[in-house]
């Protein structure tokens, strides 16, 4: 592989202005060519960014939330690139960003080096400005290099997510959500189903921006309640059963229906015997939420017609 930077791209003689007007000149309906601009050694240049059949794809239903990112607030990144010849040489098919294909030796082509980091900004900054141009020996060199990049790149979790989301915006609701799921190591969308809210992914992403969304999420349980049907469900269910969604889901379930409150589903589950929990475990049930809410409403039946009967015998006052 050798690399071209700044002075030295233009050593590849494959920019060319004139070249270029006509490659953009749209005819009948068909879609026109997507280009890039970017700035090497001063000099502003236009390019076509080409893909294979490989490329990481880039869909445009995610543009609108692209636009409110704030450029003044994104760090510099190297944008890479291939020269094309050795994709055409290999006989690989060469498309751009609306799928055309784009036909051998084209000029002002140059093939994107997928990684993590430019993969959205390569169409959103207005220009591309420190770019690398790489010649490979072959297309199989050119997948081995960005694999061992890529393989090395890493995005946010779903908890890393709601975590910077709670950071750029200072919301409540989301801090409590990443605090729950770090504390008690499990997945986001159990500590959502514990806190008893459900976050959007398009408005967690919309956060992570430092913008409050227009309807803002709300816990539909304190944090400490959350916090003791958790632990209360290791008791019950294990540490395996609290973490996963099937129990909290049946549990969330039950008290939407307003038949039971709070404090009963905490006594049923400080009662109900450990071998009906086991036994429930054991079935192999096709529906597991369904094995789990016929156990516990048993209880909770059992339970309530308990205290009815308290009641009628209790004393008079």
């Amino acid at each position: 592989m050798k690399t071209f930077v700044y002075n030295e791209i233009a050593k590849l003689n494959i920019f060319n202005a004139e070249a270029m007007k006509k490659t953009k000149e749209t005819v009948g309906t068909e879609e026109p060519t997507i280009t890039v601009r970017a700035t090497t050694n001063g000099t502003e240049v236009e390019f076509i960014p080409a893909f294979t059949d490989y490329s990481m794809e880039h869909p445009k239903k995610k543009d609108a939330l692209l636009k409110n990112t704030d450029a003044d607030k994104r760090m510099e990144v190297i944008f890479h690139f291939a020269t094309p010849e050795v994709f055409w040489n290999e006989g690989v098919t060469l498309f751009d960003r609306n799928g055309k294909t784009i036909s051998k030796d084209t000029p002002n082509v140059l093939v994107a080096c997928d990684m993590a980091d430019t993969y959205w900004r390569l169409f959103l900054d207005e220009v591309l400005t420190n770019v690398q141009i790489h010649q490979f020996e072959s297309v199989q060199e050119y997948a081995q290099v960005v694999g061992n990049s890529v393989l090395l790149s890493r995005g946010l979790s779903n908890v890393e997510k709601v975590g910077y989301a709670a950071l750029a915006t200072g919301n409540e609701a989301y801090r409590e959500v990443f605090e729950f799921a770090k504390r008690n190591n499990v997945p986001m969308n159990t500590a959502q189903l514990y806190l008893d809210l459900q976050l959007k992914p398009v408005t967690t992403n919309l956060m992570l921006l430092g913008k409050e969304p227009k309807t803002v999420p709300t816990l539909g349980r304190t944090p400490d309640m959350a916090q003791a049907l958790y632990e209360q469900n290791e008791k019950t269910f294990s540490r395996g059963g609290a973490t996963k969604r099937y129990a909290i889901r049946v549990e969330n379930s039950i008290l939407k229906n307003q038949k039971y409150n709070f404090d009963e589903l905490m006594e049923t589950l400080q009662t109900i015997p450990a071998n009906e929990i086991a036994t429930t475990e054991l079935q192999g049930c096709a529906e597991k939420e369904l094995c789990i809410m016929e156990t516990l409403t048993s209880w909770m039946i059992q339970l309530q017609r308990g205290e009815h009967k308290k009641r009628e015998l209790a004393p008079a006052a």
